[in-house]
């Protein structure tokens, strides 16, 4: 009898498909230029890499002698006491990653795709989609992760009718927690991988080039680059299948985005026992699951997140106008339920639906027709989002999107709308540096000069030494490349350069059109 195929194996093998359309060499520039910098929330648009490309030889000869490198490192607010550290390479070694990948690109295509997986990642740092083959997308896929994850939520709905049960977990601290050696051991095999002492296999090679670029340390991987997710894909999709391999005899489905795993089972019994496999073979790798994060529920339970539902009623992404009662409501209810869900991207959803979703990215935001009434409104808008960011920090630069927007659409009549904000972005510098924020500093510098505000006086705003002694912070600070200038690659464009796109267009993280 012919089985049909899941929604979630469809997506997985089209994914493969799609994937196996791009050239070795397109994929190696692409995670060279647009892979390079953590996603656009983290970074303003002036770290931008321009001639970062796949050389014909490896810039480090040998990697049995290499130069032990620093990170360097930014804090992004997690939620209001927590933070996820993103870092970027020496672009030496980042590249000579690239170049290993790229001569063994078909072996790693068949390991990320191997035929007994049966658990399906939705989370494949490559942008592949249909609209751009034989290319890859201009997007960074940091900024497909809403929608991926969306998708995989939707397809195990349509997949969920034959099962009663779903098991979810994830794993705990995942990136810091990656032993760099177990990139040898997912490509090649543990033992094979051990007896290689000189460096012969592409995965030992990937291992010491890691280690290196972070002061060889083999304990974690960076997070930010999108080689460090296509390392991390290459580590689970060893483990999933181990995984598969160990479930044979039970009948369940299974999606996986980065370490977040979803299994629909037949049983409760079934369910548990599936756990117990995930943490067994996760154990092999260093690895352990996050009990926190680890449940078994009767489906439907567990299939959709309470915030969007919760936030569903109230959704402002079908309105052309959006008043500024409504707005100011909204934006309330959101706050609410972003407290009682910390951590969730509900904020950034509520921002993101108060653009249009049309190429220009347009405030759907309709104030008072008095000029008096509107020039309030306006200043509410901002003050608000303003204050929001004290309860979400990561929220600032769509703050500062929204911001900018009004500045260009209002600043003309409303004269004063320039010294609104430019004492709204020196008290929040002067903020920011008392909390030691990189982030905040960094973004609100490039703000100020971007929409040209005129405040010059950062140095003296910023009074904390540890956010002095930052490599984005001094870059930012002078207009001019300070990270990593030994070597020829351009890392670094100045604020006024950065005018081809707005904010909103540059963070379109919720934009559904690439996807298509």
């Amino acid at each position: 009898m012919l089985v049909e195929k899941s929604y979630v194996e469809n997506h997985f093998k089209e994914t493969e498909k799609l994937l196996r359309q791009i050239s070795s060499k397109d994929v190696a520039n692409w995670i060279l230029e647009k892979g390079y910098f953590p996603e656009q929330n983290i970074l303003p648009p002036s770290f931008h890499v321009s001639n970062f490309i796949l050389k014909d030889e490896p810039y480090n000869k040998n990697v049995s002698s290499l130069t032990r490198r620093q990170l360097i490192n930014i804090s992004h607010p997690k939620t209001l006491l927590k933070s996820k550290i993103f870092s970027i390479q020496h672009p030496f070694n980042y590249h000579d990653i690239v170049f290993y990948i790229e001569k063994n690109w078909e072996f790693i295509i068949n390991h990320l795709f191997h035929k007994n997986i049966k658990i399906y990642s939705y989370s494949l740092p490559i942008p592949v989609t249909k609209n751009n083959i034989p290319s890859l997308s201009n997007l960074r896929s940091g900024r497909m992760i809403y929608e991926w994850l969306q998708m995989a939520e939707n397809d195990l709905v349509l997949d969920s009718g034959n099962y009663q049960f779903i098991a979810r977990t994830d794993i705990t601290n995942f990136y810091s927690s990656i032993y760099t050696h177990s990139i040898g051991w997912a490509l090649h095999g543990r033992e094979k991988a051990f007896r290689d002492k000189n460096f012969a296999l592409f995965g030992n090679k990937i291992d010491r080039l890691l280690q290196y670029s972070n002061d060889a340390r083999t304990n974690g991987i960076s997070i930010g680059s999108i080689l460090s997710d296509l390392i991390a894909e290459i580590i689970l999709a060893s483990i999933d299948k181990n995984i598969s391999e160990n479930l044979i005899d039970i009948d369940f489905l299974a999606v996986r985005y980065k370490d977040d795993y979803r299994f629909l089972c037949q049983s409760e019994i079934q369910a548990k026992q599936v756990l117990r496999v995930v943490c067994n073979q996760l154990s092999n790798y260093n690895l352990s699951i996050n009990e926190n994060k680890t449940s078994v529920q009767k489906l439907p339970d567990g299939l959709y997140r309470k915030h969007d539902r919760e936030y569903f009623p109230h959704k402002l992404k079908e309105r052309e106008e959006i008043s500024f009662s409504v707005f100011e409501h909204t934006l309330l209810i959101a706050l609410d339920i972003h407290r009682d869900n910390p951590g969730t991207s509900i904020l950034e959803k509520f921002v993101s639906e108060i653009f249009t979703n049309s190429k220009n990215k347009k405030l759907k935001l309709k104030f008072s027709e008095s000029l008096h009434k509107r020039n309030q409104q306006i200043k509410k808008v901002i003050s608000l989002l303003f204050l929001v960011t004290r309860e979400s920090e990561k929220l600032l630069c769509q703050v500062l999107s929204v911001s900018q927007q009004l500045y260009i659409d209002y600043h003309a009549e409303q004269t004063d709308l320039k010294e609104y904000l430019k004492l709204i972005i020196t008290n929040h510098i002067t903020l920011a540096s008392k909390k030691g924020s990189v982030f905040e500093i960094v973004w609100l510098i490039f703000f100020s000069r971007y929409i040209k505000l005129g405040i010059t006086n950062f140095d003296n705003l910023v009074e904390n030494d540890k956010v002095k002694s930052n490599q984005f912070y001094k870059s930012i600070l002078t207009s001019q490349q300070k990270i990593f200038n030994d070597t020829e690659v351009k890392l670094f464009k100045k604020p006024r350069d950065c005018q081809e796109v707005s904010l909103a267009q540059y963070l379109d993280i919720f934009n559904r059109s690439h996807l298509k």
